[in-house]
């Protein structure tokens, strides 16, 4: 129960987790966005000021009256010259005057102060570069229109050495931008209107329609970081979770061998006490014919418990890799007779009809003789213990040229699809619902698949419910893997 409840719970808090990650992780990214795209804009802007600004410049260096020094973006233009003031009086008459007119903006962060024959613009910007612009112009000799093309040419220029290459598009904007008096109104300092000249001042403006993608570039690192952790972070989940499944499954195979194992090695226990005790209190050491039958049961009693505490040490010592292969020749169609012969009882006891069946002349192999014996027990055990009425079993010896193959078939209530490839699991056992009706540890193919592992051959399985199954075993005669692929058969096949 409890882990019915814990799993439920660890997926939520793993989705949870997950989730907030991601959205944290969404925000981060998107926040980094919108300050690129800001930091894009303003970037921009000031290059488009700065090239209107050197454009008007060249076209001021033509005038010989003009004394002009252009300084780069970091520093300071200055324009100077003397100031020929044309204006209209209150009766609406143009009048000419060589005094020093002072040019008053009113913005804040720009002041030009009355007295002085300089207007001083200073940009207050992100960085701390300050520009002061000294401007002494004659009205007249302000030639400061500037053509879409140049400035559309100019304005590329200055991008790509700022490597920005993203489309754009430069508007002008004849509108009237005059204040009363005659000046221009001030445009945004950072904005991306850009208005020049006095008696006739023009507009600007550049506009950028497809940024997405050189934002993108501009965060891609960001990103990728982004999705390599949120990648790393769900595969460690998805691998936490595989984890904790497989611990539920082995504690629940833990149980069930535990709970099968215990039953088994109680039962010889109490079959030999009691044969025992009959020896010592009921005097039937007088009756020797009870007294053989008693010690007969106590004798193959300590011989199935003898075979199952061997299974679970051989077990654990493939597990810690500690076994070794005594290896020899002998004829493997001669074990295999000896082996059902050593079971006969037991195939009696069941009413079990057995064959013997070669196919071939060489049955002579190279294997741990012991280790082989115990493969052969197993398979035909298996056979019996899962046939429902009157066990045919038929094990085929196979000579192949390069390998020998041992086929035990029997006609049992045979194996769902969906466990062919677990019965070769340690603990694994085929379940009736929640039941397990056949005695057992779910040791005995896990050892198989051991030691036919060991001497380099794989083991595989046909089955059909309630047709029976077919173990196969293919050993090679020499030290050579097995090599057998057959893409008409489907088996399942436990793989070395």
């Amino acid at each position: 129960m409890r882990y019915k409840l814990s799993i439920p719970v660890t997926i939520f808090l793993i989705a949870l987790t997950i989730i907030l990650i991601t959205v944290f992780q969404v925000y981060w990214l998107n926040k980094n966005f919108r300050e690129e795209e800001k930091l894009f804009t303003t970037h921009t802007n000031i290059l488009f000021r700065e090239t209107i600004f050197r454009l008007q410049a060249a076209k001021l260096k033509l005038d010989s009256t003009l004394d002009i020094r252009v300084h780069d973006r970091q520093g300071v233009m200055q324009i100077s010259n003397v100031l020929h003031e044309r204006f209209r009086d209150s009766s609406g008459t143009t009048q000419q005057s060589n005094r020093t007119m002072v040019v008053a903006m009113r913005k804040p962060g720009i002041e030009a102060p009355r007295g002085r024959d300089t207007l001083n613009i200073r940009f207050q910007r992100a960085r701390p570069t300050v520009r002061v612009f000294n401007f002494l112009t004659d009205v007249d000799s302000l030639r400061d229109s500037i053509s879409i093309k140049e400035l559309t040419t100019a304005y590329n220029n200055a991008l790509r050495k700022e490597e920005i290459k993203t489309p754009f598009v430069i508007h002008n904007i004849p509108a009237d931008t005059l204040r009363p008096g005659g000046l221009p109104v001030p445009d945004d300092l950072y904005g991306n209107v850009v208005t020049i000249g006095f008696t006739k001042p023009v507009s600007y403006q550049v506009l950028f329609h497809s940024n997405t993608w050189y934002l993108l570039k501009r965060i891609s690192q960001p990103i990728l970081i982004s999705v390599i952790l949120l990648g790393i972070t769900i595969f460690s989940f998805l691998l936490l979770y595989r984890n904790l499944k497989q611990q539920r499954k082995l504690a629940q195979l833990k149980n069930d061998f535990i709970s099968n194992i215990t039953h088994e090695l109680k039962t010889p226990i109490a079959t030999v006490s009691v044969a025992i005790e009959a020896l010592r209190s009921f005097d039937v050491l007088e009756d020797r014919k009870t007294t053989n039958e008693y010690l007969e049961i106590s004798a193959s009693e300590m011989q199935r418990l003898g075979l199952l505490v061997d299974k679970v040490l051989k077990l654990s010592m493939f597990e810690n890799k500690e076994i070794t292969l005594s290896k020899e020749q002998f004829d493997l169609r001669t074990l295999a007779n000896s082996v059902m012969e050593s079971m006969k009882l037991q195939f009696e006891k069941h009413h079990a009809h057995t064959t013997l069946k070669t196919t071939g002349n060489n049955f002579i192999i190279t294997a741990d003789k012991l280790h082989i014996t115990s493969v052969l027990y197993n398979l035909l055990d298996n056979a019996l213990k899962y046939s429902i009425n009157d066990p045919d079993i038929l094990v085929h010896i196979i000579d192949h040229g390069q390998y020998l193959e041992i086929r035990v078939t029997d006609n049992g209530m045979g194996i769902a699809k969906e466990y062919t490839g677990k019965i070769f699991e340690k603990f694994f056992r085929i379940p009736d619902g929640n039941r397990h009706n056949i005695k057992g540890y779910g040791l005995g193919l896990s050892y198989v698949s051991h030691i036919v592992a060991k001497h380099m051959g794989f083991i595989e399985v046909e089955s059909e419910l309630s047709k029976g199954s077919t173990f196969s075993v293919k050993l090679p005669f020499a030290e050579a893997p097995v090599i057998y692929y057959d893409k008409n058969r489907q088996v399942h096949r436990e793989k070395i």
